[in-house]
């Protein structure tokens, strides 16, 4: 039986709103009606939803508002906007935003129905993609660690040495240090180098998602789970689970994860029969785990199992002596090969701490070669304000790492005047995360 598309609807008219839900249920939708903004965020944080049909003008969180919160947890949720007053200007804003399509009331039912299939097969064409992005890939691309000072040459050693194992491994370091990249390297290195590598950011999404992600349901676990659904881990096959900021990973998913480790199998959500796996899983932090285990922040079992094999990928500020090759390859990467860095351009470069680490050097090279309209870049060509924070390096070691990844995250977001999509990207976090990290910052700090 296929599975049903698992439809939202919210809308402040009653009569209209339940018009929708009775004739949307009759097909092959489960569909959940929510009279409010407010109530759709409820909603959303208990289970995932394929499509939405959203009033735009609603009392309270408008549908535009809604619509946003709803992606920062659900980034392939797709949704048709509604309202009774249609203007040019609601319609650009809402497909600006992202919207899938803009209809006017009063609408003829057939053809919002047509619209909503079209949009779940946009959201199925996203995931399918996703889920093919590890298997493809790595095709056509060689992982390599770069640099030759002995710290990294360490790491290819130990990269060579674990590749062909099944052990699990936990690569840590500071954001930006590549961490994915060390993780693809080792996955590429060995005997199961054509089977899928499927990343998995355990902090974009909320807890319930993501269980159901990893490891799959069974029809009925859930308001809405009609049929069964394999996760990933089943979908890895004999590849290997990339599992990021593994410190944010719930508490009973902890449970679950260490489970699969020790026994090599798992149970899908709403299930009671053992499904075996011979994916092998990757863990990446930026956390100290063990300092998390003594608050019992993180379970001191999965630590230990997780560390079978640790690899620390260490701070660009550490291995200065690396930077003039990658920046090179950083150069024929982005396809500007023929584009040089001059010898007082790279000592600058060399003085500079780098605390977003790789990423911020390969989005500094990247920037420079593009907007740089000779071939030999000079040093006044690197952004000045890489030049002013060059000069007070030295007070950078005073600072806590929270208080550098504060001024980073800031600089991060007035390079990009403020668009939380691009910096994510940039600091290679989720927009969730990032989200919270400035909430932290507005209320002086303190988690909320």
């Amino acid at each position: 039986m296929a599975e049903k598309i698992n439809l939202l609807v919210v809308d402040d008219e009653g009569p209209f709103r339940e018009l929708l839900v009775e004739r949307f249920s009759r097909q092959e939708f489960t569909v959940t009606g929510c009279a409010s903004g407010e109530e759709a965020v409820a909603a959303a944080a208990a289970q995932e939803f394929d499509v939405g049909v959203i009033d735009i003008r609603m009392p309270g969180m408008s549908g535009i508002d809604l619509f946003r919160a709803i992606r920062k947890t659900q980034p392939q949720f797709e949704a048709v906007a509604l309202t009774g007053q249609a203007t040019i200007d609601n319609a650009i804003e809402a497909m600006k935003l992202g919207f899938y399509d803009y209809i006017a009331k009063p609408t003829k039912l057939y053809e919002l129905e047509i619209i909503i299939r079209k949009a779940y097969e946009k959201k199925m064409l996203a995931l399918e993609n996703m889920r093919l992005k590890g298997r493809i890939g790595l095709h056509g691309v060689h992982y390599e660690i770069v640099g030759k000072s002995g710290k990294m040459a360490e790491i290819r050693g130990t990269i060579r040495k674990i590749a062909d194992s099944t052990a699990p491994v936990l690569i840590t370091g500071e954001t930006g240090t590549g961490k994915e990249y060390a993780a693809r390297a080792i996955h590429q290195a060995g005997m199961a180098k054509d089977a899928p590598f499927i990343p998995v950011n355990c902090g974009a999404l909320p807890h319930g998602i993501l269980e159901t992600h990893l490891f799959g349901h069974e029809e009925g676990a859930f308001t809405g789970a009609v049929g069964k659904k394999e996760g990933w881990l089943e979908m890895a096959a004999d590849g290997t689970i990339f599992l990021e900021e593994i410190e944010d990973l719930h508490p009973s998913t902890q449970v679950k994860l260490h489970r699969f480790l020790e026994s090599g199998s798992f149970q899908r959500v709403g299930g009671n029969s053992n499904i075996g796996s011979t994916a092998r899983v990757i863990a990446s932090t930026q956390a100290d785990l063990r300092e998390l285990t003594l608050k019992k922040a993180f379970r001191e079992d999965l630590y230990y199992r997780l560390g079978v094999v640790t690899v620390h990928m260490p701070p660009l500020r550490e291995r200065r002596e690396d930077i003039p090759e990658l920046i090179t390859a950083f150069l024929n990467g982005t396809g500007s090969g023929n584009k040089k860095f001059s010898v007082k351009a790279v000592n600058a470069m060399l003085k500079y701490d780098w605390p977003g680490n790789l990423r911020e050097l390969h989005n500094v090279v990247e920037r420079t070669a593009l907007l740089a309209s000779k071939n030999t870049i000079q040093a006044k060509d690197v952004p000045l304000s890489l030049d002013k924070k060059s000069k007070g390096g030295k007070l950078r070691h005073l600072m806590s790492l929270a208080e550098v990844e504060r001024e980073h995250i800031l600089y991060v977001l007035s390079a990009c005047g403020g668009n939380i999509s691009r910096a994510s990207r940039i600091l290679g976090v989720s927009r969730p995360k990032l989200y919270r990290k400035i909430g932290q910052y507005k209320n002086g700090g303190k988690k909320d």
